[in-house]
Order: C-alpha cells, then sequence, then structure tokens
C-alpha cells in the first residue's frame, strides 16, 4: 500500500445502501484499533434502532477505503429557519442520543489518519454543512479543530473528564492493584469488603448467553430507576428507545464476549448491576445500577464492585479499565490516566449566529449549564 504520497478522495452518500456499509465498516475496522461505539456492533445497532436517513462520508486513497463517518441531519425547530444540524454518529433526537456515545470520531486507518480526518472535515464542512452545524462528541479534545482552519467557530456545550485505569503501568512498575491506590482508598475498599462479607460471600455472576444477559439488564432497572428517576431525561431505563436498543447491542454482542453485564451480590444481597463492554483488549464501563438501601454508609457497591471486576480484569490480562466521562468519586480513586471529553458545535460565521450566541450568553447567566442525562 505506497499511498504516502496519494490523495485522499472523499465522496457523500445520501442513504447508502446498508449492506454495503457493514461490509465497508467491518473491513476497515479489522484493518484499525477503534473503541467500542466506533465497532460495528455498536455503530450497526445504532442504525438499525436508531437512524431512518443518513449521510456516509468515504474517504479512500486509489482504491482502498481509509475512513468512514456517518452524519444524521436534523432540522431547526425554530420556525422559518431552513438551517439543519448535523450530528456525527448521534441523531439530535434527546431520547435516542441517551445511548451516550463516547470518543466519537471518524473511523479512520492509522497511517493516514490525519490527512484522511483533513479531506473528511473539510467535505463535511464545505459539502455538508453550509450554514448548519456540525455538531461532535462525546469526543476527545481537539479531534475536530482542522475544522477552525477552514473558518468555523466552535463552541462547546458539554465537557468532562474521562478517567481510566492503565494496566501497562502497572505492570511496567510490578505494581499491585492495591499497591496503586492511595492509603485512603485502599482503606475504604478493604472496611466496604468487610461490611459486605459479613452479609455473606461476595459472587460475581457473569452473564454468558442472551438469555442470562437480558435477565441481568432487567435487574438493572429499578435500582437504576430509584437512584436517577423515571422521567424523561433521567434514568435510561425509563426510555423505550434507550432500552431498544440495549436489547438488540446485548442479543448482538454478549455470546461474542463484546457486551457484558455483572450481578454482583453479598450473600443474598445485591450490591447491583455492572454493564461493561470489553473491545480491543480493554474494558469500557458503561452502566451502573446499584443498590444503595443497605443503611451502613461504609458499605460501598460502586467502589467495591469495580474493585473486584478490575482484579479480574488485570487476572485477564486486559490492557486497561476505561472509567470514560463522569466525575464520580470511585472513578479518580482508581483512574491513573483523565483526558478531556467534549460536545462541540463547529458552524461558519454568520450574523444571526453571532445573536443567537448573546442570547444565549444572558440564558446561561441563570442556568447551571448543559449536562448529559444519566443513564
Amino acid at each position: 500500500m505506497e499511498h504516502c504520497n496519494n490523495p485522499v478522495h472523499c465522496e457523500v452518500f445520501y442513504n447508502p445502501d446498508r449492506d454495503r456499509l457493514a461490509s465497508v465498516w467491518q473491513q476497515l475496522e479489522e484493518q484499525t484499533q477503534p473503541n467500542i461505539f466506533l465497532s460495528w456492533l455498536w455503530i450497526g445497532s445504532w442504525l438499525d434502532c436508531c437512524v431512518d436517513d443518513c449521510i456516509l462520508i468515504e474517504a479512500s486513497i486509489g482504491s482502498e477505503v481509509v475512513g468512514l463517518g456517518i452524519l444524521v441531519g436534523k432540522k431547526s425547530k425554530l420556525p422559518f429557519d431552513s438551517r439543519k444540524a448535523y450530528y456525527l454518529h448521534r441523531t439530535g433526537d434527546q431520547g435516542l442520543d441517551q445511548l451516550w456515545i463516547e470518543y466519537n470520531d471518524f473511523l479512520l486507518l492509522p497511517q493516514y489518519e490525519g490527512k484522511t480526518r483533513t479531506a473528511m472535515l473539510s467535505t463535511v464542512m464545505l459539502s455538508v454543512i453550509g450554514n448548519g452545524t456540525f455538531v461532535v462528541g462525546a469526543s476527545e479534545k481537539g479531534v475536530f479543530d482542522g475544522a477552525l482552519s477552514l473558518g468555523a467557530e466552535r463552541r462547546c456545550v458539554w465537557d468532562s473528564i474521562a478517567y481510566k485505569l492503565d494496566f501497562t503501568q502497572l505492570r511496567d512498575n510490578n505494581c499491585s492493584l492495591d499497591q496503586s491506590l492511595s492509603r485512603s482508598g485502599r482503606y475504604q475498599i478493604r472496611r466496604s469488603l468487610r461490611k459486605y462479607e459479613s452479609k455473606g460471600e461476595i459472587t460475581i455472576s457473569t452473564a454468558t448467553t442472551t438469555e442470562e444477559a437480558l435477565k441481568v439488564f432487567a435487574l438493572a432497572e429499578p435500582f437504576h430507576i430509584k437512584r436517577w428517576g423515571n422521567q424523561l431525561g433521567q434514568s435510561g431505563f425509563s426510555n423505550p428507545k434507550f432500552k431498544h436498543f440495549h436489547h438488540t447491542l446485548i442479543k448482538r454482542g454478549v455470546e461474542s464476549g463484546e457486551v457484558v453485564l455483572h450481578y454482583i451480590r453479598a450473600g443474598d444481597e445485591p450490591l447491583g448491576v455492572i454493564y461493561n463492554f470489553h473491545y480491543g483488549n480493554q474494558v469500557y464501563f458503561y452502566l451502573s445500577a446499584l443498590n444503595y438501601e443497605l443503611e451502613d454508609k461504609h458499605m460501598k457497591p460502586g467502589l467495591t464492585a469495580h474493585y473486584l471486576l478490575i482484579e479480574r480484569a488485570l487476572a485477564d490480562g486486559m490492557l486497561s479499565y476505561d472509567f470514560m466521562g463522569g466525575t464520580t468519586r470511585y472513578k479518580k480513586t482508581f483512574a491513573n490516566c483523565e483526558s478531556s471529553l467534549a460536545i462541540y458545535h463547529y458552524q461558519f460565521p454568520q450574523l444571526v449566529l453571532k445573536i443567537e450566541a448573546t442570547l444565549r450568553g444572558l440564558k446561561q447567566r441563570f442556568t447551571t449549564g448543559n449536562r448529559p442525562s444519566p443513564l
């Protein structure tokens, strides 16, 4: 593949053939090292459950596909406003986007990543977006800032810190999980373990079949709703679109080992459910549904469950345990790496946008800003 000096050619396909899209995406995925959210497991399930119309941006060098990205357009809700927002691997629908993609990006062949991203961004901004908005995220900071060199302006609408425990650092330093923790962290975990062990043996039941996984997912629902609420924008379990997507994902991903649901108990007392992804020899923590009904404040279900699952992942030879975005305290306890995640809007400057920005600034003086809905 002597493509170093060859140009990247981008094509735009409106409502592409889904069978062909599945084929080219999976072929490119095999050659890349994407995260779980750019796997066909996630993208294909999202398309089937959430998307009617979409736009495919396909980049190639010669006859080789080197980049792919899928946009969904959404019209402005304002009357007499013909502008659209175009979402990368999202829809703009609050109920559908509660699925919450992270590390969002184009799917790119690593050796041509830089010039392919530049070409795809140029195509998106100049051939698709026009006077609309390109919405990306939750993505790592700066990934799409090439749009700024095209004259676009950027607005951040949500941001967070992503936390990860890189096992390579532990192994390189011949360090156990306990040794990597602070004295306070070790003390809290040991105390919590003793409290739970007084209820009975702590067991982790990991679903290995679709039927088992759907049952564990159902067990998570009451815990999650009790914690986050049953109204729109609260627990994802109160959202039929969210549940439909995850039923599909579970049916497609459990028996391959990519979708992993754990039910943790101390004796007969449930600690709760941890919903993870295993992809590329990494663990991605997606969702927890925990039992906070026990009155003892020293019983910490999240801290305890993740401690046990991290120990298991280390023993299984995984490369990392990625807590992803959000500032839950136990993430900071375990993590040895941090990165920034954000949702950005990219737009070309227009007078109407300047007016909107001014009005938005006035509104934000009286609000606390945008945060994602809990899963």
